[in-house]
């Protein structure tokens, strides 16, 4: 699904800014890193409310976590396991994106 669709569909300004990059850029890091470490997660069944702070929470993690390997958008998604265990993350996904 396309990043901005989804950001309309639910009713969230993809303009908006998450430190110098908008949603959109952010949404789109984070469907890379979902593609990459748990594909079985379908991010359009995510509600309004977590989209919005999956999102807003990578700004923090992208000044705490080196670029490489997703890291900051994997960050992000350890912070919303729950959310994503709802559509249809695995265990063996969530041990995926544990770097830690």
């Amino acid at each position: 699904m396309n990043a901005e669709k989804l950001l309309k569909q639910k009713g969230i300004n993809p303009d908006e800014l998450v430190l110098r990059i908008d949603r959109e850029e952010a949404l789109v890091g984070i469907m890379e890193a979902i593609e990459e470490y748990c594909p079985s997660v379908k991010i359009e069944k995510m509600s309004k409310k977590d989209l919005e702070g999956l999102i807003d929470s990578l700004g923090e993690d992208i000044i705490n976590y080196h670029p490489e390997d997703y890291h900051p958008e994997r960050s992000a998604l350890l912070g919303y396991i729950d959310a994503l265990k709802k559509c249809g993350m695995t265990n063996d996904e969530e041990e995926a994106i544990d770097f830690c």
